[in-house]
Protein backbone atom coordinates (compact mmCIF):
# COMPACT_ATOMS: atom_id res chain seq x y z
CA UNK A 1 0.00 0.00 0.00
CA UNK A 2 1.78 3.33 -1.19
CA UNK A 3 1.87 6.11 1.68
CA UNK A 4 0.33 9.42 -0.02
CA UNK A 5 2.55 12.34 0.27
CA UNK A 6 1.59 15.03 2.81
CA UNK A 7 0.08 18.54 0.84
CA UNK A 8 2.01 20.26 3.24
CA UNK A 9 5.39 18.89 2.23
CA UNK A 10 4.41 19.60 -1.56
CA UNK A 11 4.28 22.77 -0.98
CA UNK A 12 7.51 23.34 0.93
CA UNK A 13 10.77 24.34 -1.46
CA UNK A 14 12.64 22.16 -2.54
CA UNK A 15 15.78 24.33 -2.13
CA UNK A 16 14.74 26.59 0.99
CA UNK A 17 16.90 29.73 2.39
CA UNK A 18 20.56 28.76 3.50
CA UNK A 19 21.30 30.37 6.46
CA UNK A 20 24.34 32.41 6.68
CA UNK A 21 25.75 34.23 9.50
CA UNK A 22 26.49 38.42 8.59
CA UNK A 23 26.52 41.13 11.27
CA UNK A 24 26.45 38.85 14.38
CA UNK A 25 23.14 37.58 13.48
CA UNK A 26 21.50 34.84 10.24
CA UNK A 27 20.36 36.05 6.66
CA UNK A 28 17.84 33.53 5.15
CA UNK A 29 15.91 32.97 8.26
CA UNK A 30 12.69 34.31 7.57
CA UNK A 31 12.77 36.22 10.80
CA UNK A 32 12.91 35.96 14.00
CA UNK A 33 10.16 34.41 15.92
CA UNK A 34 10.69 33.77 19.30
CA UNK A 35 13.47 33.46 21.83
CA UNK A 36 13.86 30.99 24.54
CA UNK A 37 16.74 31.24 26.77
CA UNK A 38 18.27 29.05 29.50
CA UNK A 39 15.59 29.95 32.52
CA UNK A 40 16.92 32.81 34.58
CA UNK A 41 16.76 30.28 37.93
CA UNK A 42 18.85 27.95 36.08
CA UNK A 43 21.68 30.55 34.94
CA UNK A 44 21.42 32.32 38.21
CA UNK A 45 22.07 28.80 40.12
CA UNK A 46 25.61 28.46 38.68
CA UNK A 47 26.34 32.40 39.45
CA UNK A 48 25.18 32.03 42.80
CA UNK A 49 27.07 28.79 43.52
CA UNK A 50 30.09 30.37 42.49
CA UNK A 51 29.87 33.47 44.65
CA UNK A 52 29.31 31.20 47.68
CA UNK A 53 32.51 29.36 46.51
CA UNK A 54 34.36 32.09 46.28
CA UNK A 55 33.06 33.09 49.73
CA UNK A 56 34.27 30.28 51.34
CA UNK A 57 37.29 29.93 49.87
CA UNK A 58 38.28 33.28 51.15
CA UNK A 59 36.50 32.62 54.66
CA UNK A 60 38.90 28.96 55.03
CA UNK A 61 42.27 31.00 53.84
CA UNK A 62 41.17 33.87 56.13
CA UNK A 63 40.85 31.28 59.55
CA UNK A 64 43.93 29.49 58.36
CA UNK A 65 46.06 33.05 58.70
CA UNK A 66 44.69 33.85 61.40
CA UNK A 67 45.38 30.24 63.07
CA UNK A 68 48.87 30.64 61.80
CA UNK A 69 48.96 34.19 63.17
CA UNK A 70 47.56 32.87 66.59
CA UNK A 71 50.02 30.28 66.57
CA UNK A 72 52.91 32.42 65.66
CA UNK A 73 52.36 34.69 68.69
CA UNK A 74 51.86 31.63 70.86
CA UNK A 75 54.70 29.12 69.72
CA UNK A 76 56.94 30.59 67.43
CA UNK A 77 57.40 30.89 63.47
CA UNK A 78 58.29 27.09 63.41
CA UNK A 79 53.93 26.24 63.79
CA UNK A 80 53.42 28.27 61.05
CA UNK A 81 53.40 26.72 58.20
CA UNK A 82 51.66 23.66 59.68
CA UNK A 83 48.69 25.90 60.26
CA UNK A 84 48.32 27.38 57.09
CA UNK A 85 48.58 23.94 55.42
CA UNK A 86 45.17 22.42 55.46
CA UNK A 87 43.49 25.70 55.37
CA UNK A 88 45.40 26.55 51.97
CA UNK A 89 44.39 22.82 50.43
CA UNK A 90 40.93 23.70 51.16
CA UNK A 91 40.57 27.27 50.20
CA UNK A 92 42.89 26.20 46.50
CA UNK A 93 39.81 23.64 46.27
CA UNK A 94 37.05 26.04 46.77
CA UNK A 95 38.24 28.56 44.58
CA UNK A 96 39.27 26.04 41.88
CA UNK A 97 35.82 24.82 42.54
CA UNK A 98 34.57 28.56 41.89
CA UNK A 99 36.42 29.04 38.40
CA UNK A 100 34.93 25.87 37.43
CA UNK A 101 30.88 27.13 38.35
CA UNK A 102 31.62 30.98 37.67
CA UNK A 103 32.67 29.30 33.90
CA UNK A 104 29.92 27.24 33.48
CA UNK A 105 27.72 30.38 34.71
CA UNK A 106 29.28 32.68 32.01
CA UNK A 107 29.13 30.16 29.52
CA UNK A 108 25.18 29.50 29.94
CA UNK A 109 24.21 33.21 30.82
CA UNK A 110 23.55 33.98 26.99
CA UNK A 111 22.58 30.28 25.88
CA UNK A 112 19.01 30.22 24.18
CA UNK A 113 17.22 28.96 21.12
CA UNK A 114 16.05 31.29 18.58
CA UNK A 115 13.32 30.33 16.42
CA UNK A 116 12.85 31.70 12.93
CA UNK A 117 11.07 31.30 10.05
CA UNK A 118 12.92 28.44 7.96
CA UNK A 119 14.93 27.14 10.92
CA UNK A 120 16.20 27.79 14.14
CA UNK A 121 19.65 28.07 15.63
CA UNK A 122 21.17 27.56 18.74
CA UNK A 123 23.61 30.24 20.72
CA UNK A 124 26.40 30.19 22.34
CA UNK A 125 29.51 32.16 23.55
CA UNK A 126 30.67 31.02 20.62
CA UNK A 127 28.01 33.08 18.40
CA UNK A 128 24.76 31.33 16.00
CA UNK A 129 24.59 27.38 15.30
CA UNK A 130 22.01 27.86 12.70
CA UNK A 131 20.06 24.79 11.92
CA UNK A 132 17.49 24.76 8.81
CA UNK A 133 14.24 22.80 8.93
CA UNK A 134 15.46 20.68 6.21
CA UNK A 135 18.30 19.64 7.50
CA UNK A 136 16.97 18.06 10.41
CA UNK A 137 16.69 14.28 10.23
CA UNK A 138 15.09 13.58 13.44
CA UNK A 139 13.45 14.16 16.57
CA UNK A 140 13.49 12.36 19.88
CA UNK A 141 10.65 13.27 22.58
CA UNK A 142 10.65 12.09 25.69
CA UNK A 143 7.96 13.60 28.66
CA UNK A 144 7.98 11.86 32.25
CA UNK A 145 5.09 12.34 34.02
CA UNK A 146 5.00 12.54 37.86
CA UNK A 147 2.03 11.41 40.02
CA UNK A 148 2.27 11.30 43.92
CA UNK A 149 -0.21 9.81 45.30
CA UNK A 150 -2.33 9.77 42.19
CA UNK A 151 -1.71 13.92 42.27
CA UNK A 152 0.28 15.33 39.15
CA UNK A 153 3.31 16.63 40.18
CA UNK A 154 4.54 17.69 37.04
CA UNK A 155 7.26 16.60 33.69
CA UNK A 156 10.13 16.29 32.65
CA UNK A 157 11.09 16.97 29.15
CA UNK A 158 13.50 16.05 27.09
CA UNK A 159 14.29 16.66 23.72
CA UNK A 160 16.99 15.56 21.10
CA UNK A 161 17.40 17.01 17.50
CA UNK A 162 19.73 15.39 14.88
CA UNK A 163 20.59 16.49 11.69
CA UNK A 164 21.45 14.49 8.56
CA UNK A 165 25.50 14.93 9.59
CA UNK A 166 24.87 13.40 12.75
CA UNK A 167 24.98 16.10 14.80
CA UNK A 168 22.65 16.62 18.14
CA UNK A 169 21.29 18.97 19.94
CA UNK A 170 20.00 18.06 23.45
CA UNK A 171 16.91 20.47 24.41
CA UNK A 172 15.11 19.93 28.32
CA UNK A 173 13.77 21.88 31.09
CA UNK A 174 16.76 24.05 31.55
CA UNK A 175 15.46 26.22 28.59
CA UNK A 176 12.32 28.28 29.38
CA UNK A 177 8.89 26.89 27.45
CA UNK A 178 10.62 23.61 26.41
CA UNK A 179 7.82 22.24 25.42
CA UNK A 180 6.81 24.81 23.43
CA UNK A 181 10.06 25.13 21.73
CA UNK A 182 9.62 21.28 20.53
CA UNK A 183 6.06 21.46 19.70
CA UNK A 184 7.58 24.20 17.20
CA UNK A 185 10.15 22.49 15.76
CA UNK A 186 7.71 19.48 15.12
CA UNK A 187 5.18 21.02 13.21
CA UNK A 188 7.86 22.60 11.02
CA UNK A 189 9.79 19.60 10.48
CA UNK A 190 6.96 16.92 10.51
CA UNK A 191 5.71 17.54 6.70
CA UNK A 192 9.43 17.28 5.41
CA UNK A 193 10.19 14.46 7.25
CA UNK A 194 6.72 12.75 6.39
CA UNK A 195 7.39 13.24 2.85
CA UNK A 196 10.32 11.50 2.86
CA UNK A 197 9.33 8.91 4.84
CA UNK A 198 6.70 8.09 2.36
CA UNK A 199 8.90 8.53 -0.52
CA UNK A 200 11.08 5.66 0.98
CA UNK A 201 8.15 3.41 1.72
CA UNK A 202 6.53 3.69 -1.79
CA UNK A 203 9.55 2.54 -2.49
CA UNK A 204 10.15 -0.43 -1.15
CA UNK A 205 12.46 0.31 1.93
CA UNK A 206 12.59 -0.07 5.30
CA UNK A 207 11.97 2.84 7.62
CA UNK A 208 13.76 2.61 10.79
CA UNK A 209 12.42 4.53 13.90
CA UNK A 210 15.04 3.98 16.47
CA UNK A 211 13.74 0.60 18.00
CA UNK A 212 10.93 0.24 15.56
CA UNK A 213 11.23 -0.71 11.69
CA UNK A 214 8.36 -0.61 8.99
CA UNK A 215 8.10 -1.47 4.94
CA UNK A 216 5.28 -2.50 3.12
CA UNK A 217 4.99 -5.77 4.33
CA UNK A 218 5.61 -5.73 7.90
CA UNK A 219 5.75 -3.85 11.49
CA UNK A 220 8.97 -4.45 13.67
CA UNK A 221 9.65 -4.04 17.39
CA UNK A 222 13.04 -4.99 18.66
CA UNK A 223 13.99 -8.60 16.93
CA UNK A 224 9.71 -9.66 16.91
CA UNK A 225 8.47 -8.81 13.62
CA UNK A 226 4.41 -8.93 12.79
CA UNK A 227 2.91 -8.70 9.33
CA UNK A 228 0.45 -6.22 8.67
CA UNK A 229 -2.12 -9.07 8.31
CA UNK A 230 -1.42 -10.05 11.61
CA UNK A 231 -1.78 -6.57 13.60
CA UNK A 232 -5.27 -5.99 15.00
CA UNK A 233 -4.57 -2.55 16.06
CA UNK A 234 -1.52 -0.15 17.59
CA UNK A 235 -1.65 1.41 20.35
CA UNK A 236 -0.09 4.32 22.17
CA UNK A 237 -0.76 3.94 25.83
CA UNK A 238 1.12 5.34 29.28
CA UNK A 239 4.33 6.07 27.36
CA UNK A 240 4.91 3.07 25.33
CA UNK A 241 3.90 2.07 21.70
CA UNK A 242 2.05 -1.61 21.81
CA UNK A 243 1.27 -3.61 19.05
CA UNK A 244 -1.92 -6.00 19.48
CA UNK A 245 -1.79 -9.18 17.08
CA UNK A 246 -5.44 -10.64 16.23
CA UNK A 247 -5.58 -13.76 17.54
CA UNK A 248 -4.61 -12.11 20.93
CA UNK A 249 -2.55 -14.14 23.93
CA UNK A 250 -0.62 -12.84 26.77
CA UNK A 251 2.50 -12.69 25.21
CA UNK A 252 1.67 -12.09 21.08
CA UNK A 253 1.95 -8.72 20.64
CA UNK A 254 5.21 -6.64 21.66
CA UNK A 255 5.89 -2.86 23.18
CA UNK A 256 8.61 -0.42 23.29
CA UNK A 257 9.24 2.79 25.05
CA UNK A 258 8.03 5.84 23.03
CA UNK A 259 11.18 7.83 24.57
CA UNK A 260 13.46 5.88 22.50
CA UNK A 261 11.38 6.58 18.92
CA UNK A 262 12.57 8.99 16.46
CA UNK A 263 9.82 10.74 14.37
CA UNK A 264 7.41 9.35 16.18
CA UNK A 265 4.67 11.52 14.82
CA UNK A 266 6.09 10.47 11.42
CA UNK A 267 5.85 7.13 12.65
CA UNK A 268 2.16 7.07 13.56
CA UNK A 269 1.31 8.69 10.66
CA UNK A 270 2.71 6.00 8.05
CA UNK A 271 0.97 3.05 10.92
CA UNK A 272 -2.34 5.14 10.63
CA UNK A 273 -2.26 4.60 6.46
CA UNK A 274 -2.46 0.85 6.75
CA UNK A 275 -3.92 -0.47 10.28
CA UNK A 276 -5.81 1.93 13.10
CA UNK A 277 -3.99 3.61 15.74
CA UNK A 278 -5.32 4.34 19.52
CA UNK A 279 -4.12 7.01 21.32
CA UNK A 280 -5.23 6.64 25.19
Amino acid sequence: MNIPRPPEALSAPLRPPIFELKNGGIEGGGGLIETFPLRKGRRWAWLVAALILLAASAGVKIYGITLAYLGWKRYGAAVVGESLFWPLVIAAGLFLSFLIFAGIAYANWVKAILLYQNGFAYKDRRGLHPWRWRDVAALRMAVTRHDVFGINTGATHAYTVENRSGNRLALNDSFSRVEELARAIEEKTFPILLEQASQQYNAGRNLTFGPVMVNQAAIQIGKKSYAWGEVQQVTVQRGYLHIARKEGGLFSGAKTALAGILNLRVLLSIISQVIRVRVE
